[in-house]
C-alpha cells in the first residue's frame, strides 16, 4: 500500500503540490512499514532530499497498530501537524486521524492564574480581558494561542504555566479542570499520538506523581530528529548546583530580606553561614586535588550545608507568606536540596567540577531507557538525516545502549560533489587568535563579492555571533539580521527569506530544522567547530561517563559530538536538487588536528577549497553570477 501511494501511479502525484516520486522515499518507507508491522527496532540515516517525514507519517498512519511519533520539539510538531499531516488528510483516504500532545508547560495552568489572581499581578490584571475572552474559545488551553504579541506573551507564559517538575499532579485543586490533564486523557485513547523528544523522556517524571503513565501503552514509536537524543537523555538526567547562581542566589535573597529588617532576623546569619560554607568546601577540594578538575564527593560530606540550607527554607517560605514574593527563590533552594537528597538515596557521591573561581555539584543517574529496547513488546524505529559518525552508527548506538538494533542507510539524494564545495581558507588565523573575527569576517566579505543570494553564519556561542555582528555591520552594505534571545525565530526566516540577499548571524536552534531552497540560501558560513566548551553541563556528563566507561571524554563524546552538529549545520545548504552553494568554515583545525580527519570523513563528498579566490570557478559551473 505504502510504495502505492507514494509512486507515479498513486494519489500523491496529482493531488500534492510539488510531489515527486523518490527511489530512496519509497525504500525508506518500506523498511519503517515492515519495522512496524513485525515489531522490530531499527536505526536510520536518511539525507536531506530523501522526504523522511512523509517516509514514517505515512506508514504510521496507514498502519493498524498504536504509535507514537516524538519529534524534536514544538515547532517541528507544528510544522508536521500543519504541513505534511494536513495535506495526507486531503489527498489519501482511510488513513487514521493523528493527535497531537505537547508538554504541559504550554497549556495555561488554572493554578497559578487563580494564584495571580488572588496576588494581584499587575500583568495579569492588565491583560485580564483578553485573557478571560481566550479562555472562552480556546478547546484546549494552549498558551500560545493567546493574542497578545511581545515582551507581555513571553512574561505571561512564565506567569501562567508550569513545568514538569513543578507540576502538583493529582495534589492540585484544579486538577480536575486542567487542561493538560485532559489533553493527556485524550492522548490516552489516540491511535497515533504525535509528542516531542522532552514529553517522551519526561514520562516517567509525571508517572511518579500519581498522574497515571503520561504515554499510553503502544506497540511502536517513531523518533523523528533521533540526533539530539544523546544530549537531551544526559542533560534530562542530570542535576547541577552551579556556584555562580549559587552567589547570585545570596545576593537576591539579601536584597529581598532589606524590605523587612526587622522580621527574620535569622535569615541574614544563616546566608552568611551558608556563603562561608560554600567557599570553604570550595577551598578545601582546590587545594586536596590540585591534578584533576573533576572528581567524586559523598553527599554524606556535605550534610553540613544541607542542614543550612534546610533552616533556611522554613523563615524564607514565612517571609512568602508575609506578601513578600519568593516563590523563585524557594524553588531554586527546594531543587539543590532535592539534587543531593536524590543523589544520596541513588548512590551517595556528587561529582564536583572546580578551578580556581568556580564550584558546581552535579548528580546524573545516566539511566538508559532504551537498553531493553529488543527485548520490549513495543519497536522502536530512530531516524534522522545525521546520525552516523565517521560513516557508522557507533557512536549512537553506544550513547544509547543499542547495540544489537539493526541500522539503515538511504543513499545521498543531494549531489553535492557537482552542486557544493567546502572552502578553508588556509591563511585564516586559528580561532583561539585575537585577530580571527577579523579575519573571517574579511573572508565573509569576499566570498558575498563572488556569490550572490543569502547567507547564513552559524555561530556556536552568542558572545562570537556579537563580536561577528559588529565587524560585518561596518563592511557590507547588505541587510544583516542578527539573532537575539528574545528573536521570533519564524519571523527572523521569513525576513532572510523575502531579502533574498542578506546576512543571518545566529546561534542555537538555526543549526537545524531550517529549509530555505533557492538563492535565498546560497552559502553557509561556520567560524568554527561547534564544540561545546569544556565548561558545559554536557562536558561534565561526559567527563563522568568516560570515567566510569574507562573512556575519553574529548575523543569519545566531544568529537561525535561536534561532528553530528557541524553534519547539522553543512545540511542547511542544499535543500533541493536544484539548489546549489558554498560551505565556509574558517577553522583550520580540520586541517591540523588529528581529528580533523574524522570531521571531514563525516561530511557528504565535495570538492575542498583552500582559498576564497577558488571560489569563482565553482560559481560559473553552478550557473550563477553576482
Amino acid at each position: 500500500m505504502i510504495q502505492e501511494i507514494l509512486s507515479e501511479n498513486g494519489p500523491l502525484i496529482n493531488l500534492w503540490p510539488g510531489f515527486q516520486v523518490r527511489p530512496n522515499q519509497i525504500k525508506l518507507a518500506t523498511e519503517i512499514e515492515n519495522a512496524l508491522l513485525n515489531t522490530q527496532s531499527l536505526i536510520l540515516e536518511a539525507p536531506t532530499g530523501t522526504g523522511k517525514t512523509l517516509a514514517y507519517l505515512l506508514p504510521a498512519l496507514a498502519s493498524q497498530k498504536r504509535i507514537i511519533l516524538s519529534v524534536g520539539n514544538r515547532t517541528l510538531q507544528d510544522h508536521l501537524w500543519w504541513g505534511e499531516y494536513q495535506k495526507l488528510r486531503a489527498t489519501v483516504e482511510g488513513l487514521r486521524s493523528l493527535t497531537l500532545l505537547k508538554g504541559c508547560e504550554n497549556y495555561l495552568c488554572l493554578h497559578r492564574l487563580q494564584q495571580a489572581l488572588e496576588e494581584g499581578d499587575p500583568l495579569i490584571a492588565a491583560n485580564w480581558a483578553t485573557l478571560q475572552n481566550w479562555q472562552v474559545q480556546s478547546n484546549d488551553g494552549e498558551i500560545q494561542t493567546v493574542s497578545i504579541e511581545g515582551v507581555q506573551a513571553s512574561q505571561i507564559r512564565q506567569h501562567l504555566t508550569v513545568t514538569a517538575d513543578r507540576c502538583m499532579g493529582k495534589a492540585c485543586d484544579q486538577f480536575e479542570r486542567c487542561y493538560f490533564q485532559k489533553a493527556r486523557n485524550k492522548a490516552s485513547t489516540a491511535q497515533v499520538l504525535l509528542i516531542n523528544h522532552t514529553l517522551l523522556l519526561s514520562d516517567k517524571q509525571l508517572f511518579e506523581k500519581g498522574m497515571g503513565a503520561l504515554l499510553p501503552q503502544v506497540d511502536s514509536v517513531i523518533v523523528d530528529e533521533a540526533h539530539q537524543l544523546p544530549e537531551l537523555l544526559m542533560r534530562f538526567n542530570m542535576k547541577m548546583v552551579d556556584g555562580y547562581r549559587v552567589m547570585r542566589w545570596i545576593k537576591q535573597v539579601r536584597k529581598e530580606i532589606q524590605q523587612q529588617p526587622i522580621l527574620f532576623k535569622e535569615i541574614p546569619s544563616l546566608l552568611k553561614l551558608f556563603e562561608q560554607m560554600w567557599n570553604q568546601i570550595h577551598q578545601q577540594l582546590c587545594q586536596k586535588n590540585s591534578t584533576s578538575d573533576l572528581i567524586s564527593v559523598s553527599v554524606a560530606s556535605l550534610r553540613p550545608l544541607m542542614d543550612v540550607w534546610e533552616k533556611l527554607l522554613a523563615p524564607l517560605q514565612q517571609m512568602h507568606h508575609a506578601q513578600i514574593n519568593l516563590h523563585d527563590v524557594i524553588q531554586r533552594l527546594q531543587g539543590w536540596l532535592s539534587t543531593l537528597k536524590d543523589a544520596k538515596d541513588d548512590s551517595g557521591v556528587v561529582y564536583c567540577e572546580f578551578n580556581q573561581q568556580n564550584l558546581t555539584l552535579f548528580s546524573s543517574h545516566l539511566h538508559a531507557p532504551f537498553t531493553s529496547v529488543n527485548q520490549q513488546a513495543t519497536s522502536w524505529v530512530f531516524l534522522s538525516a545525521t546520525l552516523m559518525v565517521e560513516n557508522n552508527f557507533d557512536y549512537f548506538k553506544q550513547v544509547l545502549s543499542l547495540p544489537d538494533v539493526s541500522t539503515y542507510r538511504c543513499q545521498e539524494s543531494l549531489d553535492y560533489k557537482s552542486r557544493a564545495a567546502l572552502c578553508m581558507p588556509n591563511t585564516l588565523p586559528l580561532p583561539d587568535d585575537e585577530h580571527f573575527y577579523s579575519a573571517w569576517i574579511e573572508q565573509v566579505i569576499e566570498a558575498s563579492e563572488i556569490i550572490p543570494g543569502g547567507f547564513l553564519l552559524l555561530f556556536s556561542s552568542h558572545a562570537a555571533l556579537q563580536t561577528a555582528a559588529e565587524l560585518l555591520q561596518e563592511k557590507t552594505g547588505r541587510n544583516c539580521l542578527i539573532y537575539q534571545s528574545d528573536s521570533n525565530r519564524q519571523a527572523l526566516l521569513n525576513q532572510f527569506k523575502r531579502d533574498g540577499n542578506a546576512f543571518l548571524l545566529a546561534t542555537g536552534s538555526f543549526w537545524e530544522g531550517i529549509d530555505i531552497q533557492g538563492l535565498a540560501l546560497s552559502c553557509v558560513a561556520i567560524d568554527k567547530l561547534p564544540f561545546i566548551p569544556p565548561n558545559d553541563t554536557m562536558a561534565l556528563v561526559w567527563k563522568q561517563v568516560a570515567r566510569d566507561k574507562q573512556q575519553n571524554w574529548f575523543n569519545d563524546f566531544m568529537v561525535p559530538h561536534a561532528i553530528t552538529r557541524l553534519r547539522q549545520g553543512v545540511g542547511r545548504l542544499l535543500r533541493s536538487h536544484e539548489d546549489c552553494g558554498l560551505i565556509l568554515l574558517g577553522d583550520r583545525r580540520l586541517y591540523t588536528k588529528p581529528y580533523g580527519a574524522r570531521f571531514l570523513k563525516s561530511l557528504p563528498s565535495m570538492p575542498l577549497l583552500e582559498s576564497v579566490q577558488d571560489i569563482r570557478s565553482y560559481v560559473e559551473e553552478w550557473g550563477i553570477s553576482v
